[in-house]
């Protein structure tokens, strides 16, 4: 082991050696097929990692993508994936480093933020990166799934060839996402190896399925699930069959609605597992009897943090007009700190919202960077961390109007896992 690590971004040729770590750092020798996946949806100027010697051992990288903001808007961040550390060389600063050249790279391309979905949620609150949307895990026996009210959605389902569907999901997904807050673009790539359904993608489970509702007008959602097939003597012959939801996507709820409800409607299933669905799904609401819709887990799920914090929060819209002052402090990144002025003139008037540096202005709240992600998209209230200690107000009534101003309904959420 070398006393110096040489920090840099691969070379061509370099894929292999380049992803060991990071698959390493997750339990997984990696095989070539591990390795193709990845470096098919890779972008190597993003990449950034740490060689002792000839040896990489430690990796992290981004995707650009986009994220659709409250008020519609949708705008460019730096997606951070692939990070891993060798567990030879953990705690010598290699993450650290990392972070800092993401977040520099993420800068330098005009990217008002970065996110991640983290793998445990230890890690990045040091980095200034903060819970911006939950997800919940349910599920429940489908002889109990009965809607309160009949659904009467028109149009029809078809079961489309993987190698049909790329145009048909690509252009649906972002349709989708633009209705839903906190939901990213997914780059054709990503698509294209999806639908590729690589064995190591199937953990047990079935090939994959896609079903697509075609409305009046087209295509209007589609999902994608696999099979868990249970069937002989150990269920005394009884189907035992459980469906486990990938994605689901609607261009309307009602959309959304006729999807789950035909998960629910197949032959031999007895449960749906849905691993990733919006904390306040509306679902809930429709059945005869809600208990049975199981919450197996609430869960952080989608980790922001904010590189220009005026242009960040002038891009979204909010809920209720005001003006508020934010002293943002920064450890990590000390050039995102300061004192802002947000002004905003609330979702009945308009974008109208602006935020400035304002360094003599007496502040009206205190937060750190991480409290100001999970705030970004509007998934907790103010007065929620200013509970838990993490807020600080200055002037009586600020925190009652940050309430007013950054929640939206319904909240925050995002399928994608990158």
């Amino acid at each position: 082991m070398s006393d110096e690590l040489e920090f840099r971004s691969p070379r061509p040729g370099e894929a292999g050696p380049f992803f060991t770590p990071v698959l390493q750092s997750f339990g997984d020798q990696p095989s070539r097929a591990d390795i193709d996946q990845n470096r098919s949806v890779w972008e190597p100027e993003r990449c950034h990692g740490a060689l002792d010697g000839d040896r990489w051992v430690g990796v992290s990288g981004a995707f650009s993508l986009e994220v659709t903001l409250p008020g519609g808007a949708s705008v460019p961040f730096s997606g951070i994936t692939m990070i891993g550390v060798a567990p030879t060389h953990r705690r010598r600063g290699v993450l650290t480093t990392m972070m800092q050249w993401l977040l520099d790279d993420a800068e330098q391309r005009g990217e008002a933020a970065a996110m991640l979905t983290a793998s445990e949620s230890s890690i990045y609150g040091r980095y200034g990166f903060g819970v911006a949307a939950q997800a919940a895990s349910h599920e429940i026996e489908v002889d109990r799934a009965a809607f309160r009210d009949h659904l009467d959605v028109p149009g029809s389902f078809t079961l489309l060839p993987l190698a049909d569907a790329l145009d048909v999901v690509h252009g649906l997904w972002e349709r989708c996402r633009a209705g839903r807050v906190g939901e990213v673009s997914r780059q054709r790539s990503r698509w294209e190896d999806e639908l590729l359904d690589r064995e190591q993608h199937r953990h047990g489970l079935s090939a994959l399925f896609l079903v697509v509702h075609e409305g009046p007008d087209g295509p209007d959602g589609f999902a994608t699930y696999r099979q868990r097939n249970i069937w002989g003597t150990e269920t005394h012959r009884l189907p035992e069959t459980r469906v486990v939801l990938d994605t689901l996507c609607g261009t309307t709820r009602d959309v959304e609605a006729a999807l789950w409800q035909y998960l629910a409607s197949i032959d031999l299933v007895r449960e749906v597992e849905m691993p990733v669905r919006p904390v306040d799904d509306p679902i809930r609401w429709r059945l005869v009897e809600p208990r049975r819709l199981k919450v197996t887990s609430i869960s952080d799920w989608l980790w922001a943090r904010l590189l220009d914090v005026a242009a960040a929060l002038a891009a979204r819209s909010y809920s209720a007009p005001g003006a508020l002052v934010l002293d943002v402090v920064d450890p990590f990144r000390p050039s995102a700190a300061g004192r802002f002025r947000l002004e905003a003139g609330g979702a009945s008037e308009g974008d109208g919202a602006s935020c400035t540096p304002a360094p003599e202005a007496s502040p009206d709240l205190t937060l750190g960077a991480e409290e100001l992600g999970a705030l970004w998209l509007g998934g907790v209230a103010p007065s929620v961390l200013a509970a838990a200690g993490r807020v600080d107000e200055h002037t009586p009534g600020a925190l009652a109007l940050a309430d007013r101003m950054f929640p939206v309904h319904p909240g925050p959420f995002c399928n994608t896992m990158f």
